[in-house]
């Protein structure tokens, strides 16, 4: 399993030329497709089937490291600022799709995206990205890892020559603060709760709780509910989620 997911990155890695620093949204884009392709070991089932005794909806899948335009809200934006802002597509996410900012490298989450699947923009990435905005995640950490980290070394070192622009930089490292690998491997799917966003990186909490706070605003600006009491002897029901 391992390797194929790995197989699957790298393609898409190489394909999209996005840099090696993006490896783990390769790894769980990789994850995600394939919950979402028939296995023979299963009779020809998904193991999205399994586990949601219903069929994975295709519409949403999108191709790696294409051009992705994302709404801007009207609040971030004065009368005659653009609409919508030129970004990179890496991945998908329960609330919606990833997005990579091509200057600054940050990646968000957002539902308003249009794509343009024909065009890739991922070499136009800034050669000096804002550090800052950015999670190391080119250390893998575990030891049961090592074989697959000199796998794909072998791919990024020919990206390297391919690509200098991306060639890793020789600041101090700091161990990262999460490892998407083992976040891709360890469900089928992006399910965290609001109580479990908590543990995130704080730049991953601000997103969350923006595109919480845009998804509000839309839904009250549409009306899609009405503010009611709870009738007598009723009582609550838990959400229903619909996984994307």
């Amino acid at each position: 399993m391992n390797r194929t997911l790995f197989d699957k990155a790298r393609a898409m890695l190489y394909d999209s030329k996005l840099p090696k620093s993006c490896w783990g949204y390769a790894i769980q884009t990789a994850a995600f497709l394939r919950n979402r392709i028939p296995c023979t070991s299963i009779n020809g089932c998904t193991p999205y089937e399994l586990k949601y005794s219903t069929k994975p909806d295709l519409s949403k899948i999108r191709i790696f490291g294409c051009d992705a335009y994302v709404k801007v809200a009207d609040t971030q934006r004065r009368k005659l600022d653009p609409k919508s802002k030129k970004m990179i597509f890496v991945g998908y996410s329960s609330m919606g799709y990833r997005v990579m900012d091509p200057v600054t490298r940050r990646v968000t989450v957002s539902r308003n995206v249009r794509f343009v699947e024909k065009k890739i923009i991922s070499d136009k990435l800034s050669a000096t990205p804002n550090i800052e905005n950015q999670e190391d995640t080119s250390d893998l950490g575990e030891e049961n890892e090592k074989e697959m980290d000199i796998k794909l070394e072998e791919t990024e070192r020919a990206i390297d020559d391919k690509y200098p622009e991306f060639r890793r930089s020789q600041r101090e490292r700091k161990p990262p603060v999460r490892y998407p690998f083992n976040e891709a491997l360890s469900a089928t799917n992006e399910e965290l709760t609001f109580d479990e966003i908590k543990f995130l990186p704080d730049e991953e909490q601000s997103n969350w709780k923006s595109a919480m706070d845009e998804e509000m605003l839309s839904m009250a600006k549409n009306k899609v509910w009405d503010l009611v009491d709870l009738p007598g002897k009723r009582k609550t029901t838990n959400y229903l989620q619909m996984d994307f």
